[in-house]
């Protein structure tokens, strides 16, 4: 029921005819479950101020950072599911039901696939004024220091995968700094308050190519074309670091299949405009051109695969 729930069944027939006959008749809204300025806030707002002439109603972004997105997925999951509510998530929306030992929705069965925007690398970042030139030069200060190593994120709860990677791969202590969004914890890494990051290649690339922050590492399977001088994980020998993050569109369950085809449909012509495609590269985004069914198969993969890290650390929240 989960799977084909997520691919769009809809069990809400009150909603169908209304969907099917004038969707939409009034604004979409967008929620973003994390601050203004981060990587999804961005991908958000550049799809959603192109939607107007293609639905005829604006698509209204509305952001609703707390608890690693998991305020604004809970919100979403219990909106009428008529398709004027969705959201985007990234990869910490799939870790979620690993990491909280209760969560007030399913990850796998309250959602609607709508569309995948696409993928980015994330890459590992210091300040610019910090010692380590490499990556191994930071593992060895970690480890021969008798204080953790301080990182950050806007990651779920004060914790991130790629820090569990880390620390199972070298060894390493680490203390984690919760951030509200990503520009947040990476003002302070600038200001040397931090030792480290692990951040989206769309919101650090600036700051790298104007010397604010060195990038040591980054952990797509491929190096990133836009720090394409920078090492990945896999070529420094932590092949279980080969990740992008991917940034994808969902709905409530439920939700009529005339509604979601028709977000998915004006998704896909926005992301076809070149302006937009030229826009989001200049980001890193790369389009994943897939089918809402596609986006579904890989959604329910992804909640399995990153929400085993935290259960492998037996990392809880209560």
């Amino acid at each position: 029921m989960h799977r084909r729930s997520l691919l769009g069944a809809s069990l809400a027939l009150p909603f169908a005819a209304q969907a099917q006959g004038s969707f939409p008749d009034r604004p979409v809204t967008l929620v973003v479950g994390y601050g203004a300025g981060g990587a999804t806030d961005i991908i958000a707002r550049t799809l959603a101020e192109r939607m107007q002439p293609l639905l005829g109603q604006p698509m209204v972004v509305q952001n609703q950072p707390g608890a690693g997105g998991t305020i604004a997925s809970d919100r979403v999951a219990k909106a009428a599911p008529d398709g004027y509510t969705i959201m985007l998530i990234a990869n910490a929306h799939a870790v979620a039901p690993g990491l909280y030992a209760r969560l007030p929705y399913d990850t796998a069965g309250d959602f609607s696939a709508v569309f995948l925007a696409g993928h980015s690398a994330n890459v590992l970042v210091v300040p610019a004024g910090s010692p380590d030139r490499d990556l191994a030069a930071l593992v060895a200060r970690g480890k021969a220091s008798a204080t953790p190593l301080q990182t950050g994120s806007a990651a779920l709860a004060g914790w991130q995968p790629a820090h569990q990677i880390m620390k199972e791969a070298y060894g390493l202590t680490l203390e984690h700094v919760p951030y509200r969004s990503g520009p947040q914890g990476q003002t302070d890494l600038i200001a040397g308050r931090l030792d480290f990051m692990v951040s989206n290649v769309l919101e650090v690339a600036e700051h790298v190519r104007a010397g604010r922050l060195r990038a040591l590492a980054v952990t797509s399977p491929t190096r990133s074309p836009m720090l394409p001088e920078v090492p990945t994980f896999a070529e420094l020998g932590v092949a279980a670091l080969q990740s992008d993050s991917w940034f994808g569109f969902l709905a409530p369950r439920a939700t009529p299949a005339a509604a979601l085809d028709r977000l998915h449909g004006a998704f896909a012509q926005v992301a076809s405009v070149p302006e937009v495609q030229a826009r989001l590269g200049t980001l890193g985004l790369i389009p994943a051109p897939m089918t809402r069914e596609e986006w579904g198969r890989f959604y329910l993969a992804e909640v399995e695969r990153w929400s085993a890290v935290p259960r492998r650390a037996s990392i809880r929240i209560e």
